[in-house]
């Protein structure tokens, strides 16, 4: 049985409405991997086996003629799965550090919005 970034998405919500800590660093790591898994499969060029040479490449070579996506598009979407990713990592590796519903609503919120830029930057370029 395979499963969707949408699936990963909806699971990071149930994490998070646990309402607690462990909860809320799941979700956190849950709604990175859902944004990464969503835009990877949308991209022409780019490394797709290293999550940060795909941010990476998002922000400063995507644009240059790899991808036939608007610039500004490309780099917001680096950007947002760059903080996604640097709180994925407090979440999942600095257990000393508090992890809070805020963060959890936070990366759940900036993972839609990456699904959003995906579904309208696609769209465009199929119209």
């Amino acid at each position: 049985m395979s499963i969707t970034c949408q699936d990963l998405l909806n699971f990071a919500e149930d994490c998070s409405s646990r309402n607690d800590e462990v909860g809320y660093r799941n979700a956190i790591s849950r709604a990175y991997y859902a944004a990464y898994h969503n835009v990877y499969p949308a991209m022409q060029g780019g490394p797709k086996d290293n999550h940060q040479g795909l941010i990476d490449y998002l922000k400063t070579d995507s644009w240059k003629g790899n991808e036939i996506y608007n610039k500004t598009d490309l780099i917001a979407l680096g950007y947002m799965l760059q903080s996604l990713k640097d709180n994925r990592i407090l979440s999942d590796y600095k257990l000393s550090h508090d992890m809070n519903e805020t963060d959890a609503r936070m990366a759940i919120a900036t993972s839609k919005k990456v699904f959003e830029k995906i579904t309208e930057m696609t769209k465009s370029k199929i119209a």
